[in-house]
């Protein structure tokens, strides 16, 4: 399914160099929940990001359905991350000022599908994670722990084949925690998941797979897996916004920020009024400047005219002196 072979990836800072991974090499099946474990800066998040498309490896290789990613374009990216990879975060992510269920919808924009789909699956994923009675509700009218069910419903909304989740539970209470992990496993049965977290009980309970990072090394692997070499089957649907979704978008916001674009609208009308008045004003003295000269040169005309001299040998002697 997926594959990272001799993976490095190393940051520039300066006149230093940070190495995050250092030729990693492992390989994943379809349907497999995956823990990554390691300390801070062991590489785990970077590898977590290089397999969803977020940061770029600068060595090895990134094996897709026996697809090679060295040769990838931008647009290739975003197809990839869009169409197969969903995304959990820690933080959640969320547009406080719109509903839940737009959140959702946003993360299909790209997907190609019609409003109506869009709502629909929106609608199917939320009561999946068991958010059917706050439909209605903004995030910010949301518990800590329901606003990571919306994440992670929206993150399912594409149905992607590869669920990437960084530290899922850290900002949560060991309850609810457990009701998310249980989510999340649920979620595993039929694709793969790969979790990072710094929580070995959590991962020792519900994953499948254990892998352990140490100073951007690979150090242990409790089920490892040798993907076997296949013919490319990796389709890239190619993603885009229309114009009109784009305008509506935009309106959308610009509605529901009123006192923002109000604001706004205000101190760029005070701008453009201002710099109209100094280039008016710059005009008019411009033209009073010149009124004032061409009546004042018109008394005292200036008269050219052309006359001779002779030069003899001692007047030339006296202008050399």
């Amino acid at each position: 399914m997926l594959e990272l072979k001799n993976i490095r990836k190393v940051y520039h800072t300066g006149n230093t160099d940070t190495v995050a991974l250092d030729d990693i090499s492992v390989a994943f099946r379809e349907k497999e929940f995956v823990a990554i474990l390691g300390t801070s800066g062991s590489g785990k998040t970077t590898c977590l990001n290089i397999i969803g498309g977020l940061d770029r490896y600068d060595g090895g290789d990134l094996i897709i359905k026996g697809k090679h990613t060295k040769d990838f374009k931008e647009s290739d990216w975003d197809a990839y991350r869009n169409n197969s990879v969903g995304f959990i975060f820690q933080s959640y992510n969320l547009i406080m000022h719109q509903s839940i269920v737009a959140n959702v919808e946003l993360g299909m924009t790209l997907s190609g599908v019609s409003k109506q789909e869009k709502h629909k699956r929106a609608l199917e994923v939320l009561k999946q994670v068991g958010l059917e009675k706050h439909l209605d509700k903004k995030p910010n009218q949301l518990s800590g722990g329901q606003m990571q069910r919306v994440a992670i419903a929206r993150a399912l909304a594409n149905d992607p084949e590869i669920l990437l989740c960084d530290e899922p539970t850290g900002a949560l209470d060991t309850a609810t925690s457990i009701q998310i992990m249980d989510l999340i496993k649920e979620v595993a049965k039929d694709r793969l998941v790969i979790m990072v977290t710094h929580n070995p009980d959590l991962a020792t309970q519900y994953a499948d797979r254990i892998i352990r990072f140490q100073d951007g090394h690979l150090i242990s692997d409790t089920h490892p897996h040798q993907e076997r070499p296949k013919p490319d089957s990796f389709k890239i649907k190619k993603t885009h916004m229309s114009m009109k979704t784009a305008l509506s978008l935009s309106f959308n916001n610009l509605k529901t920020k009123k006192g923002r674009t109000f604001l706004t609208s205000f101190a760029s009308s005070i701008g453009i009024i201002g710099i109209a008045v100094i280039l008016s004003l710059s005009t008019g003295f411009q033209k009073q400047i010149d009124n004032t000269q061409n009546s004042t040169l018109s008394q005292f005309p200036v008269i050219i005219s052309q006359s001779a001299m002779e030069l003899d040998e001692e007047t030339m002697t006296e202008i050399r002196k």
